[in-house]
């Protein structure tokens, strides 16, 4: 699988991915989400979007990564996330391995779950707002579609009508078709199993590097060592930032 230096970034280093269209006063702390990501961890292996099933309950939250290689490698990895003890837990459920590592954002990766979002600024939303091009219904979610240009590409927006959270978006970048980054295909606001919210008991070696808002350097068991930083602004479709990747078919 040819994996491009451009999906590489996008994959690991947009983690401020909705940082502009989130309007809500405060992030719900109660829900359980499906999303297809192309910003995910695990997509740099796959080079397309992975599934995550995601269930956040206050400060924790469990995301369930799944993913067919186009050679036929299934991928399927758990996170588990902690803003109490500031520590994301990583299972690589085909080798079974577990590994921890340092986790300082304020809220849970917008890379798996686009409703974590911090509140923009007013004008950032106004901005944005005055990008709408339409009101429409995805995934059973009332939304507003923006669009807008640059010399980096086009970025399309579909930012939920209660909420602002982003539903769908998909970036295309000069000479290149559509690339979808993140879709909500589920939503619910109920409480998620807590069970699902504890991370393996033996999950105890402590991997190197740290992961924060705007992005993760380190190595995880999943076969990956990875490191990237940088952000995406959605209302002109530009990035910034570099992305250096290793990959390995050894366990770690």
């Amino acid at each position: 699988m040819k994996i491009t230096l451009r999906t590489l970034f996008v994959a690991l280093a947009a983690c401020l991915l909705v940082s502009l269209i989130s309007a809500q006063s405060g992030v719900p702390q109660s829900y359980t989400l499906t999303v297809s990501s192309a910003m995910a961890l695990e997509a740099m292996t796959t080079g397309s979007a992975v599934e995550a099933k995601v269930s956040r309950f206050g400060p924790r939250e469990f995301v369930d990564v799944t993913a067919t290689v186009k050679a036929g490698k299934v991928i399927h990895a758990q996170h588990w996330f902690d803003l109490l003890t500031h520590k994301v837990y990583t299972l690589d459920v085909i080798q079974n391995t577990c590994s921890w590592m340092s986790f300082t954002a304020p809220d849970m990766p917008t890379m798996y779950d686009p409703i974590a979002s911090p509140t923009p600024s007013a004008e950032e939303l106004d901005a944005f707002n005055k990008t709408v091009v339409r009101r429409e219904n995805i995934n059973g979610i009332a939304v507003k579609y923006a669009e807008s240009t640059s010399d980096q590409g086009k970025s399309s927006i579909w930012a939920a009508e209660n909420g602002n959270y982003p539903v769908k978006v998909v970036m295309t970048f000069p000479g290149a078709p559509p690339m979808l980054m993140q879709e909500v295909k589920e939503l619910h606001f109920v409480k998620p199993d807590i069970a699902l919210l504890v991370p393996p008991a033996n999950c105890t070696a402590h991997a190197q590097g740290e992961w924060t808002a705007t992005g993760m350097s380190g190595h995880f068991d999943l076969n990956i060592d990875a490191e990237g930083s940088g952000s995406v602004d959605l209302k002109t479709g530009k990035t910034t930032g570099d992305a250096t990747v290793k990959s390995s078919n050894k366990p770690r």
